[in-house]
């Protein structure tokens, strides 16, 4: 089995073969159990990080776990497991030839005042972001859209966020250096697609609702984005 090293190392690579445009990213340790996690926060072709406190209106954000008894398994092999079994968990006590990770990418779609307070909206939002993916020349994996709603007492309820997420499963990859390439080059490839899509249709499209409201023609590189600040 691959290490963490060369897990993120691959990933790395296709990140840039793509030429994807990664903000920042964020590893965190888990002191207690010594797991690790790394997320990868990505936007569109020619969109800065000022590093502001607050996130870009449309970023991608590729995160996975890295359990404790993957780094045990791929430092000692198969029959490390024996000694182990009371760590592992669930998914990994019913494999037969080890262990899989999952790799989740979730898109961040930006959204107008007017889309905040319809929730009729929602529906055609979310046929808006599957059209865009359908329409892609290789969209491999199927996206879930999702939409979180806050509720304030006496007031309508309003759309928080909508977002659009997708599950890589990682298997036989976990082995091989090659497949695990050809995997994340799919994902890469379909990440930078979708997020400039995305950002043609949704940034675009604020931009010129923002001006015909204001009477003012901003160029649409003058957007600023913000990050939040990372530990």
């Amino acid at each position: 089995m691959l290490t963490y090293e060369n897990f993120v190392a691959v990933l790395l690579g296709s990140l840039e073969r793509a030429r994807v445009n990664i903000a920042y990213t964020q590893e965190l340790l888990d002191t207690h159990a010594l797991g690790r996690s790394l997320s990868i926060t990505c936007l569109p072709d020619d969109t800065e990080d000022d590093q502001g406190p607050q996130e870009p209106p449309l970023r991608a954000v590729i995160t996975f776990r890295w359990s404790p008894e993957f780094t045990v398994f791929s430092l000692r092999g198969e029959g490390s497991l024996d000694d182990i079994e009371h760590l592992v968990d669930e998914r990994m006590n019913q494999a037969q030839s080890g262990p899989s990770l999952d790799v989740e990418v979730t898109y961040t779609v930006p959204i107008n005042p007017e889309q905040q307070r319809d929730m009729t909206a929602l529906t055609t939002l979310a046929h808006t972001i599957h059209e865009l993916h359908d329409a892609l020349p290789h969209a491999l994996n199927p996206l879930r859209v999702n939409a979180e709603l806050s509720y304030a007492a006496g007031r309508a309820p309003r759309v928080q966020s909508v977002t659009a997420r997708q599950i890589w499963s990682i298997d036989e990859a976990l082995y091989d250096v090659e497949l695990l390439a050809d995997t994340f080059d799919e994902l890469c490839a379909e990440l930078q697609d979708l997020l400039e899509a995305l950002a043609q249709h949704f940034l675009v499209r604020n931009d010129k609702e923002h001006n015909t409201e204001n009477g003012a023609d901003t160029p649409a590189g003058e957007r600023r984005y913000y990050k939040p600040p990372t530990a």
